[in-house]
């Protein structure tokens, strides 16, 4: 993992800006994707959405950031990787879905927690708390891997195109051209089995752990399964006696402590 400073400072700015101020919603109103799904058959449609709906965009994105570059030097890096950043953090607003969900929660409101999160439609107030955390560890899990870890690894790894590569795949998920499944669990294989290994160090270390050595390295469990069966590893215990809302608390400290470890993490890099 090659890491700089103007790498990190870019990261560091954009996390702030996503964490302090929401989403960017103005960058996400141009569809990138556009110009490119006219190039999309019926016939070819399985091999043509990643190269066209993800590959063309990025690769786009990433011949102006090095003739950028070659232009601005390092300054490259702070305005269009600190934006490519940002962009790739997405529209939904986690921090400000946390707290509805807690709110909801605390007042004893599982069916309106719920539909927080859309798991249901249902106005039914007898809502059942265990279906509403595993729901919950599902949502806010994969949310937390797609809206940070996922575009945070992928731009270390790969600089700022693959950040924006990463998002651009799920972008297509609500479209009517998504990339596959199995596409989309390799995407998403990295970002998910470092975030289980965190909540090992947080949670139920040799539950999780276990966890993560017997199913993550197969690509057959969904991302979801994985995630709710990581979750429920690390904050093994007696279920039974806690409440939907201090299920759902765990769950939030668990995922912000694990955004923590790995800020730690990354800051280690750069200085080392």
């Amino acid at each position: 993992m090659n890491l700089d400073y103007l790498a990190f400072l870019s990261f560091m700015v954009a996390t702030g800006l996503y964490w302090f101020m929401g989403p960017g919603g103005p960058l996400h109103a141009i569809d990138v994707q556009s110009p490119f799904r006219a190039q999309i058959t019926d016939a070819s449609r399985a091999n043509s959405v990643l190269l066209w709906l993800v590959g063309a965009p990025t690769a786009a994105f990433a011949v102006l950031f090095m003739i950028s570059q070659g232009l601005f030097g390092g300054a490259a890096m702070l305005l269009l990787g600190t934006a490519a950043l940002f962009y790739s953090f997405g529209r939904e607003d986690y921090p400000t879905l946390t707290q509805r969900v807690l709110a909801r929660a605390r007042a004893g409101d599982s069916a309106g927690a719920a539909r927080v999160i859309e798991a249901t439609e249902s106005d039914d107030e007898s809502y059942d708390d265990t279906e509403l955390c595993g729901e919950a560890s599902i949502f806010f899990s994969k949310m937390a891997m797609q809206r940070w870890f996922g575009p945070v690894i992928y731009f270390f790894l790969m600089g700022p195109a693959g950040a924006v590569a990463y998002r651009l795949a799920h972008e297509t998920q609500g479209t009517a051209f998504p990339v596959s499944e199995s596409v989309m669990r390799v995407i998403e294989w990295l970002p998910s089995r470092l975030m289980a290994l965190s909540f090992a160090v947080f949670g139920d270390f040799d539950k999780t752990l276990g966890h993560v050595v017997q199913k993550g390295p197969s690509l057959q469990p969904s991302t979801a399964e994985f995630f709710e069966d990581a979750v429920d590893a690390a904050l093994e215990g007696d279920k039974s006696e806690l409440t939907a809302y201090e299920r759902l608390s765990g769950l939030f400290r668990l995922l912000d402590r694990s955004f923590l470890l790995w800020l730690g993490i990354f800051a280690l890099f750069v200085l080392v």
